[in-house]
Order: structure tokens, then C-alpha cells, then sequence
């Protein structure tokens, strides 16, 4: 394929998993083949390949409920520039589109310029807290308890009523990985996962009926994982921003959460004190 040829768009499917895993791998992204294969299986993902056969740009569209989240748009460095990303992900908002779906996705500020052109508006901004971990003593907090195979369930409503969607397919996809582990509220009123990603373990979702609920669940998931750890909060959490700060995490970067042709979040944004990742939501 020359380079002063227009590239053509082809789906991914599961035997593409490693080629995907480069693409991310280059950007320094947190996913891994779990999370690609997510999105090869249940999503739909589109590429653009090289002359040699080299997968050399990706974007994926994963339907929820009421709306799809657009995310993955990688583009190998040499490239960058031709136009692929824009793309991508207009055939992502295509696909969702047909659907009855919404896209929604999560952009870098450079990135929400882009799709701000493209159609998106922004709803609300989150920052990546990147911190270490160190494994403590077991949680004592009797507000605080492990998740059971029985509370599935109530984790999928807390996590509907908080996104406005049902995600019940990517909870379970999360909770049967290993290195993954997950707490409740006693009460049942807000739970916490934490998962194994590429380069950190990632904190999310966390749905809470108050900050301090909140933070007792982040206590709980940052008390037993060790190494290099990312949480992705909304911006509005001011008080969570401290508590993270004050335990020596920092800012590494910021998203606006945004939506195709939609001005106002889904869902209880009061409910969602960390997203599940940019790639997700």
C-alpha cells in the first residue's frame, strides 16, 4: 500500500488480539489482552492495515444499553497525521448510531478538539490519579466488605444506576479475571473493583451514595493491591482529589467525558466517584 494511497477500514476479530496488544503497548496504554478481547468479542472493532499485512490503526465500538462507548483509537507513530483516527472513529459512531445508540467516549484534551468537530460535546472531566500501593493489613472497616458471588446482581444496579446503562456483560467479564478483586458497602449501597491492567492495576468502577462511602471503598481496594496503581474520578470529587494527593498520587492526565449530538450525563454522575477506565467508561 503506498503511502499516498487511502488506507481501506477492516473489521478485527479475535486473532487479532496480539496485533492490538502492540498498538496499545507503543501508546504506553494500561489495557490488556482481556480488554481486547472484550472488545474483538463484543464489540465491533475496525483497523487499517498495511501493505505487509501490519495493523497499523484501531478503534472500537462497544454497545451498552442506551448508549456505546467509542475507544482504542490507536494509530502506529509512522502513521499519525493521514487522517485514520478521524476515521475510525466515525465508522465507531456509525456503528452505534444504527443501533440506537449514543456514542460516548473519553477524550485527552488534544483528542476532545478533534471530536468536538466530529459532533461530541462534553459532559463532564475526570483526571487519572496515578499513585503506589503498598499491601496492608486486611480491611477492618465494618462498612466495608468483600464481594460475594451473590452480590453480583446488586453490583450490576449500582453500576446501571450510576452509568445509565446496563453493563452486567463487562462486570462479569471483570470479576471472572484473575488478579481482580472487588468490595461492598454492608449496606449494599456502593461497591468497588479493582483489576489488573498492562502497566497498573486499574480502580474502577466505584459507585458510592456519598464520598465518604466512597473513600471507605478506595480505602478497601487500594488496602490490598501493591505496585503502581490508576484511578480515573471525576473532576467534581474535590475531596477525593485530596485523600489521593494526600496518600502521594498525582495527576497524570485529564479526559473529558463526551457524547454524539448529547449535552447531559447518563445515568446518577453523583453516584460515580471512579469510571472503569477511558476505555470503558
Amino acid at each position: 500500500m503506498a503511502a499516498s494511497e487511502a488506507p481501506s477500514t477492516v473489521a478485527l476479530g479475535r486473532s487479532d488480539t496480539e496485533a492490538c496488544l502492540r498498538l496499545s503497548d507503543e501508546a504506553g496504554w494500561n489495557q490488556t489482552a482481556d480488554d481486547w478481547r472484550l472488545f474483538l468479542g463484543h464489540g465491533r472493532t475496525v483497523g487499517v492495515r498495511s501493505e505487509d499485512g501490519s495493523l497499523v490503526a484501531s478503534a472500537a465500538a462497544l454497545p451498552y444499553e442506551r448508549f456505546g462507548f467509542v475507544s482504542m483509537v490507536l494509530v502506529t507513530a509512522a502513521w499519525r497525521r493521514r487522517g485514520l483516527a478521524t476515521e475510525l472513529v466515525g465508522r465507531c459512531v456509525e456503528t452505534l448510531t444504527s443501533r440506537g445508540l449514543v456514542p460516548v467516549l473519553d477524550a485527552t484534551p488534544a483528542g476532545a478538539l478533534v471530536y468536538g468537530r466530529q459532533g461530541f460535546e462534553g459532559l463532564f472531566e475526570l483526571d487519572r490519579w496515578q499513585g503506589e500501593a503498598s499491601t496492608r493489613a486486611p480491611v477492618s472497616d465494618s462498612e466495608v466488605v468483600p464481594a460475594g458471588p451473590g452480590d453480583f446482581e446488586t453490583l450490576r444496579a449500582l453500576d446501571r444506576e450510576a452509568n445509565g446503562t446496563d453493563r452486567g456483560f463487562l462486570l462479569e467479564n471483570f470479576l471472572a479475571r484473575n488478579d481482580v478483586s472487588a468490595f461492598v458497602d454492608a449496606d449494599r449501597t456502593g461497591f468497588a473493583i479493582v483489576r489488573r491492567g498492562r502497566r497498573a492495576m486499574q480502580v474502577g468502577p466505584v459507585a458510592a451514595a456519598t464520598p465518604k462511602r466512597a473513600l471507605a471503598l478506595l480505602s478497601a481496594v487500594l488496602g490490598i493491591v501493591k505496585g503502581p496503581v490508576f484511578a480515573d474520578i471525576p473532576r467534581r470529587w474535590n475531596g477525593i482529589a485530596e485523600w489521593l494527593s494526600g496518600r502521594g498520587f498525582t495527576r497524570q492526565r485529564s479526559f473529558t467525558r463526551m457524547a454524539y449530538g448529547h449535552s447531559m450525563p447518563f445515568g446518577r454522575p453523583e453516584r460515580l466517584f471512579a469510571a472503569a477506565g477511558p476505555e470503558f467508561g
